[in-house]
């Protein structure tokens, strides 16, 4: 019987606006478009993704983190008007703009409804502005906790499930559903003993080895 879900929250709950994470909403009113190649930015973007590794406790130490992000894939790309001015209003946006997320349509109402029968929690790698986004979006209300990884220095890849087992221990992963977009995260959970579901919102899986779901009422039927 299951007593608790457990939400990741892109690609299950939220989306970025722009379509990329790190090309951010305002991203091109910031840097010239037409001297840029996109597809050497997204190489870059992601050759520079260390941020994982990084450990940001405040939105400030998150503005920082993000804002040599930027300057050192600016620099790599070679953008002509490469500087600091420019790295820290991409930082602005990505970390002080609410927008970057779309949550969708069927979040509020579905989760409005779980939160009546089961004990909802959120584990996430990101960073401190989640929380942030999560309480100005009316999202943070329908959980009972809110773990997000940079503010434990690990990742759901390393060892994040294992400090949501320690801090719950009255949560039996057996009695637990973990619903994430990504088919690796869900095969680290299912070392846990979770029961599990893949969301995929835009059908890019023809197969999967875990059961399927296509948006927040699918849940509902599953729990039938």
């Amino acid at each position: 019987m299951v007593k608790n879900i457990i939400f990741d929250i892109g690609g299950v709950l939220a989306e970025p606006k722009s379509g990329h994470w790190f090309i951010t909403a305002n991203f091109w009113n910031i840097v010239d478009k037409t001297l840029v190649d996109e597809e050497v930015l997204k190489m870059s973007l992601k050759k520079y993704l260390y941020l994982q590794t990084q450990e940001p406790k405040t939105e400030k130490d998150e503005h920082e983190m993000f804002s040599k992000y930027y300057y050192n894939v600016l620099k790599d790309i070679n953008y002509p008007n490469t500087s600091i001015d420019i790295a820290n209003k991409l930082a602005d946006d990505c970390v002080y703009n609410d927008d970057k997320f779309i949550f969708f349509d069927d979040d509020k109402p579905i989760l409005e409804e779980l939160s009546k029968q089961y004990n909802l929690y959120i584990i996430s790698n990101g960073w401190p502005s989640s929380f942030r986004v999560l309480k100005n979006k009316g999202i943070d209300k329908y959980f009972r906790d809110i773990l997000i990884s940079s503010m434990f220095a690990t990742t759901k890849e390393e060892k994040l499930f294992d400090i949501f087992i320690e801090k719950y221990k009255e949560v039996n992963p057996s009695e637990s559903l973990y619903i994430d977009d990504r088919r690796h995260i869900l095969q680290k959970a299912k070392e846990y003993g979770f029961n599990l579901l893949l969301m995929d919102r835009h059908r890019k899986y023809s197969e999967s080895d875990f059961k399927t779901i296509n948006n927040m009422n699918d849940i509902l039927e599953v729990l039938e």
